[in-house]
């Protein structure tokens, strides 16, 4: 119980809360949002990603990327593929033939920000799952924002290790690198070698999961109605991946194991948070899921 004294100064402590409480900007009170789009499509066997599966038909599977907003800034997950390719299929060489990506201009990535009034310059951090030609297209249309790789793929995606270099297109990563100077990087960038709270508040934890690549990365979303939502990159292609426990063709494993056990977390985190998770290619998962300008919250 309160005693006389206390009683007052505890009144005022409760308003004093209140009044702050009452002049934070919404942005600020509200939490964070999360928002799918998409770079366009592919044609892939699906054996290619569910070991075993068939080849034929091929099917076409979109190529999604996510934009997070949080009060202390947007984060982009992924960067589709290069917006080159609208007016230059050459830019792809032999990869645009043999994968058939739509390329009409209204998957450019700038066109897909504006459905929710942002341009490249008011993304914060980039945030790409690994550096591939179809994930990291687009990394070098945001100068002004802070990129967040793990060094291991940052460094093989300009020096690929025997048998991985396929799917890079070192186009996509040049505008990162500084010419004639000392320093790493021509733009602002966090070169990581584990794990990241990204603002320290636990709602956005990015989680180095080598796997698809030497450097593959997921990340956690915490959103206050939705929940915990993971966005997987290519360390999951379908959700049969993980509800079936099946990895992808080797061909697409620099690290088989990494998928086993990346599917037996998400399962986990499942059951014990009710956790849901996004992949960038499953046409069914995606075709039912929310779209910019819709969002999770």
């Amino acid at each position: 119980m309160l005693t006389g004294f206390l009683r007052p100064l505890h009144w005022l402590a409760c308003a004093a809360l209140v009044s702050s409480t009452a002049i934070l900007p919404a942005s600020a009170q509200e939490g964070p949002k999360l928002y799918a789009f998409s770079s366009g499509a592919l044609t892939i066997g699906k054996g290619a990603l569910v070991n075993n599966a068939p080849n034929e038909p091929p099917i076409q599977v979109p190529v999604g990327f996510y934009v997070i907003r949080h009060p202390k800034g947007n984060v982009l997950f992924d960067t589709g593929n290069n917006d080159k390719i609208i007016k230059d299929p050459s830019y792809w060489g032999a990869m645009f033939t043999a994968l058939k990506p739509v390329n009409t201009p209204d998957v450019a990535i700038d066109v897909q920000l504006q459905k929710i009034g942002l341009k490249p310059d008011d993304i914060k951090y980039v945030v790409p799952s690994h550096l591939h030609l179809d994930h990291g297209g687009n990394v070098g249309k945001f100068p002004n924002s802070t990129i967040v790789v793990q060094r291991d793929e940052l460094v093989n995606a300009f020096w690929p290790k025997p048998g991985t270099g396929g799917p890079y297109m070192i186009g996509d990563v040049l505008p990162l690198r500084s010419a004639n100077t000392d320093y790493p990087n021509a733009v602002k960038m966090l070169q990581l070698e584990g794990d990241l709270d990204l603002f320290g508040d636990g709602t956005m934890v990015i989680k180095r999961w080598v796997a698809h690549t030497p450097g593959s990365q997921m990340m956690t979303v915490r959103l206050k109605n939705s929940g915990l939502m993971i966005l997987t990159g290519d360390n999951v292609y379908l959700r049969e991946n993980v509800e079936k426990s099946i990895p992808p063709n080797i061909t697409l494993a620099y690290n088989p194991q990494g998928f086993l056990t990346a599917f037996e977390w998400i399962r986990m985190q499942m059951a014990n948070e009710k956790a849901d998770f996004f992949t960038a290619h499953d046409p069914d998962a995606f075709k039912a899921m929310k779209k910019a300008p819709d969002f999770y919250d």
